[in-house]
């Protein structure tokens, strides 16, 4: 049962946000969210983030004025960490895109990569795919678990205040490119 509280003096602005489903957000949802708060805390739904500590059923804490850094590849000396964002994708075998959570995987030429991070330790043999972002709304700095237990935070700060744009993944290790059909002339 909803229960709608009243307080005098909060703005009216507050009036008009349209309600969240708990399993599902829409972009308008987040565009509403983003035009009246720089962070916000949300519910997750999936497991395509466990590996990483987002959980089915938890919260995300997403700063919308931050985005995910580059991958710190351990071959260029970094930790080989990712960060997780909020984004407008479309996921393999879907036609319409949705807002997701999911890991940032950089730049491949043009688009903005993410991915899924499945926990394959359950017994459960998914693949991890990648996907084109559409959007990127913000960075994950913080999750917790259904029983709001933190699994993990980072200073927001610590995240750039703009999103990269210069390749950051190269096909040196995807193969060779399929042929493209012959097309007749007429």
């Amino acid at each position: 049962m909803n229960h709608k509280f009243f307080v005098l003096d909060i703005p009216n602005v507050l009036d008009p946000r349209p309600e969240i489903d708990d399993r599902l957000l829409t972009l308008e949802q987040v565009e509403t969210i983003m035009e009246h708060n720089d962070q916000a805390i949300l519910p997750t739904s999936g497991d395509c983030l466990e590996a990483v500590q987002v959980v089915d059923g938890g919260w995300v804490a997403v700063d919308f004025t931050r985005f995910p850094a580059p991958p710190r590849s351990k071959n260029k000396g970094g930790d080989g960490s990712t960060d997780v964002c909020m984004c407008y994708a479309v996921y393999p075998g879907r036609r319409v895109p949705a807002v997701m959570c999911k890991e940032y995987l950089g730049v491949w030429g043009p688009w903005q990569m993410v991915g899924t991070r499945y926990d394959l330790t359950k017994g459960k043999h998914r693949m991890n795919c990648g996907m084109e972002a559409k959007r990127i709304f913000g960075v994950v700095f913080a999750s917790w678990d259904a029983n709001g237990r933190l699994l993990w935070e980072r200073a927001r700060d610590s995240f750039p205040e703009q999103l990269g744009t210069m390749p950051t993944i190269h096909g040196d290790n995807i193969g060779d490119p399929l042929p493209l059909p012959e097309v007749k002339k007429t």
